[in-house]
């Protein structure tokens, strides 16, 4: 095989491990110099969950997703990719990472390839596919999103969503194993956020693993398995959507669900601002 995933070229300590979950973090901890982030998340994505996560900005939701693919480098604990310890000195980071897609608020497209070259050169550099293997599958997934009219076109003359379909279907063709969204929609004018959350919806209905942060309370209740909530650092609160979202359990979700969920809500005489 061309690809850089076959089992048959990877060292003992990049194979995965049978029935491994694709995710797991243990007493994970991130420090910025005195600023504790994470403080000891414990989480598992089991194969073909959807988990989003959900909480406010500055609560170590975005910090907990670059973790994963080591973006961020953790202070301290595990992070396993399929039983794999991807800490380990040892361990091929780059390989493991093909496993792993990632979509960004930016769209992170190179402004001087064409949508079709900016789905097949990963392919090429990194899975050493052939181009004609690599532009097969760029063709397949840029189908998937509904961008096969757009392959000549450069960013520039494509709109935001459109933009973000495209870095979907270039982290697709990479053939990942869990695919992490941080907050793929925050950056797109509110017309445009239906496309790519639909592309969503269809990856999670096609069994994709997908842990998903995001401020898209409607996407979350109905696309996801789990929602965690983050506050300061912890998670304060998991579970089906139908606890978290419809009937939180935590003080702190339910202010900040009623905040996001009900904005023009205005506080009682006597009732304290939230530290958010």
């Amino acid at each position: 095989m061309s690809e850089a995933k076959s089992e048959a070229t990877l060292s003992p300590r990049d194979v995965p491990v049978p029935g491994a979950p694709p995710v797991q973090l243990i007493d994970l901890h991130k420090h910025f110099g005195q600023l504790h982030v994470l403080k000891g998340i414990n989480l598992t994505v089991n194969k073909g969950e959807v988990v989003c996560v959900i909480g406010p900005s500055g609560s170590g939701k975005s910090t907990l997703l670059r973790s994963i693919n080591l973006l961020e480098r953790p202070t301290g604990g595990q992070v396993l990719i399929e039983g794999i310890d991807i800490q380990d000195p040892d361990v091929n980071l780059d390989r493991i990472r093909t496993r792993i897609g990632m979509v960004f608020q930016s769209f992170n497209l190179f402004p001087h390839m064409t949508v079709l070259r900016n789905v097949t050169v990963a392919q090429e550099t990194v899975l050493k596919r052939s181009r004609q293997e690599a532009h097969e599958v760029a063709m397949a997934m840029l189908e998937r999103v509904g961008l096969t009219d757009k392959i000549d076109s450069h960013p520039s003359q494509l709109s935001g969503g459109q933009q973000q379909r495209v870095a979907i279907a270039r982290s697709l063709s990479m053939n990942p194993d869990v695919m992490l969204f941080d907050e793929p929609t925050s950056a797109l004018d509110p017309e445009l956020v239906g496309d790519v959350l639909t592309v969503m919806r269809t990856l999670a209905a096609d069994g994709m693993t997908m842990l998903v942060v995001t401020h898209e309370m409607a996407f979350a209740r109905d696309v996801a398995d789990r929602v965690i909530f983050m506050d300061d650092g912890v998670i304060v609160e998991e579970g089906p959507p139908s606890q978290v979202i419809v009937a939180p359990k935590e003080e702190r979700t339910q202010v900040f669900l009623q905040r996001v969920l009900d904005p023009t809500h205005v506080r009682e005489l006597g009732e304290t601002e939230p530290d958010l």
